[in-house]
């Protein structure tokens, strides 16, 4: 009976992360029905709910960083609530909630130590399978946006999400998994786990995310922190220079490649800021984004301008967001969230 309940709790919870990682309701939304993703959606959140309910009372204790989240949660809400309560604008809080849901179902989830073993070889095979997958996708020119083959050329990989950051971000944490919790026994397995990095490594690069590159350069540090010692101070001091002189000149190294104009724009992205000519880094009109968020949050710096304030005006700046949408006080409570998550990393 003990078994069956914990492959109910292991479905319930492992159904919606792997339809999550897939984004397959936009892809039924897309190739098949625009109801029947609905209902894929209402029952994965159901899937949720049920799994909490059924779990909450075999609950392990809590992780001290996560839990960081639930002040934020609670203050982010209230302010926002009441930002829209002030302004007499509609909140979408039900839609906005859902993210809110898989945080504290998967808080719960992973709090049983049983559980997470399961969970790392669940999220170590979907986003390794989510990376080649958009590398599939790729080579097709399939988009998502257009709900199949697209008629011009993709200049950069969006995977499964038809976003080329998200797609860098998924490739980022499936190095990241397979870096760290596959543990190879044979000398085969040890290739395969190599051969399955690069393959990474191709995904991450294929994306040409900007941000993507200087992310995994700052995640590839921190898995390999204990190389950085006094012991390897003269091979670090003969890498670092080669690293940094290569990646200066990756517009060279590529230039025999075949990669369009747009590519071949965002390496220079890369190479630029490297050589801190910020003047030439293109950030595709963020700038402007963020500037017009930052007139509404001058408007309202306390209380903030409602929930999700920040994603209806598409701001694309998490941390100025959540001042826009709650208030600075909601932002401090964030700004120490994050402050800590860095210490304790």
């Amino acid at each position: 009976m003990r078994t069956v309940a914990k492959k109910i709790h292991i479905l319930l919870f492992m159904v919606p992360f792997v339809v999550s990682t897939f984004n397959l309701q936009v892809f039924v939304t897309q190739l098949v029905s625009h109801n029947l993703a609905q209902l894929i959606a209402y029952g994965m959140m159901g899937f949720l709910i049920l799994g909490m309910i059924l779990l909450v009372k075999k609950a392990g204790p809590f992780s001290n960083t996560a839990r960081l989240w639930i002040p934020f949660y609670l203050a982010y809400y209230c302010f926002a609530i009441l930002a829209n309560a002030v302004h007499g604008t509609q909140a979408a809080i039900l839609k906005s909630i859902i993210p809110t849901i898989y945080f504290f179902g998967f808080f719960v989830f992973l709090s049983v130590p049983e559980y997470r073993k399961v969970f790392r070889k669940v999220a170590l095979f979907s986003f390794v399978t989510s990376s080649i997958l958009c590398i599939y996708l790729f080579n097709i020119n399939f988009s998502i946006d257009e709900g199949g083959i697209y008629m011009y050329k993709i200049d950069r990989a969006g995977g499964v999400f038809g976003d080329a950051n998200n797609a860098a971000l998924v490739a980022i944490v499936a190095f990241i998994f397979m870096f760290k919790d596959y543990k190879p026994p044979t000398v085969l397995k040890k290739i395969f786990k190599v051969v399955i990095l690069l393959v990474m490594l191709y995904t991450l690069f294929i994306t040409f995310s900007t941000t993507g590159f200087f992310v995994f350069s700052i995640s590839f540090v921190i898995l390999n922190y204990k190389f950085f010692n006094p012991r390897q101070f003269l091979l670090i001091m003969v890498l670092a220079p080669m690293f940094y002189l290569t990646m200066i000149n990756l517009d060279t190294l590529t230039s025999g490649m075949n990669l369009t104009e747009h590519q071949k724009f965002k390496i220079n992205n890369v190479v630029n800021l490297l050589t801190f000519n910020t003047d030439k880094v293109d950030n595709s009109g963020r700038e402007d984004l963020v500037a017009n968020l930052l007139e509404y949050v001058y408007q309202n710096p306390f209380i903030g301008n409602g929930v999700d304030f920040a994603i209806g005006m598409r701001g694309h700046n998490t941390i100025i967001g959540v001042w826009a949408d709650a208030g600075i006080f909601t932002l401090l409570i964030y700004l120490t969230m994050l402050f800590v998550y860095f210490k304790n990393t």
